[in-house]
């Protein structure tokens, strides 16, 4: 994720430098930012502020009134298989080697567990067999390297590579038990790096500190001090931040707002959460849908994708952002079964773009919409 924001921080030097040189009548959408009038973006995107499909529009910045009974589930079900399996197409053809990553500027490690993620989703969801067994043969491919020295250096790596890749390097061990690998070279690999592990706890955040408190409990590891008290106390939920505060440069506060219930729901390995309490719900419930509603006028499905994905869990299943973000994230696929809009960086990054942001977005993308049709997530009562 970090990866995105980097280019996202790199996106607003450029654009602050595109308006200073153009006429205000040329201005399009910041780089950055996925728009309808540049490249890599569907034809049928659905207007910024309107549902593609069902539910009523809502005013920027407001939740917006109950929804009619509209079964959204029942209404796209059908486009939402097709672009499940465009995006699981895709990911198929996608190769992710880490140390060829890592040499060429990518956070090698956070790419092989975002895609492991993306497969996780539909390995889940998954009824025919012969489609699970088929998904367990390519993560048996995408993890070979995790056998080899060159890729368990977490013990000699310099410190910044160490931060970056320290969540996902824990998260990857996690993933592939629940996809039924053998793990435990893997995890004499995670003992043997734990006292650098525990010792850059401190610079971390709340919720990554929580994360790793739920990997710790996982693999029964002795938790380090950082890791005893309850790091969401001190979390963007607790603070109640202000609505207008989620405007930082780089998005990071709405990123770990999203993490915040991500971490609550264990990525949705749980079904209740219990780090929250009413009043953190009910600030949840007025942020969120306003939060959509703006990432959906920048046509950003990163972060449409994130925010619908915390209501899907919250079960807030009837707000009218709630469905128009679905509807967004369905009508807004790209033609070869990513989502996102990039490819003004292409001369930048070259091939390795498609790990840089695409693989991050149609990721969050495909959760987004795996658990909002098939997670059986229940209403809020």
């Amino acid at each position: 994720m970090r990866s995105l924001r980097a280019l996202r921080a790199f996106a607003t030097c450029a654009a602050a430098l595109a308006l200073a040189l153009l006429p205000c009548c040329t201005r399009s959408t910041s780089p950055g930012k996925s728009g309808a009038d540049t490249p890599g973006t569907s034809a049928t995107s659905a207007t910024p502020g309107t549902s593609g499909v069902s539910g009523a529009a809502v005013k920027p910045g407001t939740s917006g009134t109950p929804a009619p009974a509209a079964p959204r589930a029942a209404d796209r079900k059908a486009d939402y298989l097709k672009v499940k399996d465009k995006a699981r197409k895709w990911l198929d053809g996608l190769q992710v080697n880490c140390a060829e990553l890592i040499q060429n500027g990518v956070k090698g490690k956070k790419k092989l567990t975002e895609i492991l993620d993306a497969y996780l989703s539909l390995f889940r969801l998954a009824k025919d067999p012969a489609e699970k067994e088929g998904i367990r043969r390519r993560v048996e491919e995408l993890t070979l390297q995790t056998k080899s020295a060159e890729y368990h250096n977490m013990a000699s790596c310099p410190d910044e590579e160490f931060k970056e890749n320290s969540m996902s390097y824990l998260r990857t061990a996690v993933l592939m038990e629940e996809l039924g690998l053998d793990t435990s070279h893997y995890l004499r690999e995670i003992l043997a790096v734990k006292p650098r592990m525990d010792a850059h706890f401190a610079s971390r955040g709340p919720w990554q500190r929580a994360m790793f408190a739920e990997y710790y409990d996982k693999f029964a590891l002795e938790k380090p001090a950082a890791l005893l008290g309850i790091p969401m106390e001190a979390g963007i939920i607790s603070k109640r931040t202000p609505l207008e505060k989620y405007d930082d440069k780089n998005n990071n506060t709405t990123y770990d707002l999203t993490h915040e219930v991500f971490v609550a729901f264990e990525y949705g390995f749980k079904r209740k959460q219990d780090r929250f309490s009413a009043a953190d719900l009910a600030y949840a419930k007025d942020v969120l849908p306003k939060l959509i509603v703006r990432y959906l006028g920048r046509k950003d499905p990163d972060l449409v994708a994130e925010l619908t994905t915390c209501m899907t869990y919250l079960g807030w299943h009837s707000d009218p952002a709630y469905r128009q973000g679905i509807d967004y994230l369905l009508d807004s696929q790209n033609p070869n079964g990513t989502w996102g809009n990039y490819e003004r960086f292409r001369p930048k990054f070259g091939k390795y773009l498609e790990h840089h942001v695409y693989l991050h977005t149609t990721m969050v993308v495909l959760e987004s919409l795996t658990e909002a049709f098939e997670g059986g997530w229940q209403p809020a009562s």
